[in-house]
């Protein structure tokens, strides 16, 4: 898990990169998060706290 304070921003450079996504962002009470793939099939969740 990477976590971040800007997970929109940090998925807009990725996705201009050409980064592969499972899904879309899931919001919970805890956070934000989203599923990247790596370029080895590999799953690395991306995740930013709830700011409240």
């Amino acid at each position: 898990m990477l976590v971040t304070d800007d997970l929109d921003g940090m998925i807009g450079e990725l996705r201009g990169a050409g980064a592969s996504f499972r899904g879309e962002i899931a919001e919970a009470s805890a956070g934000r998060q989203i599923l990247l793939q790596d370029p080895s099939g590999n799953v690395v969740e991306l995740f930013e706290y709830s700011k409240h």
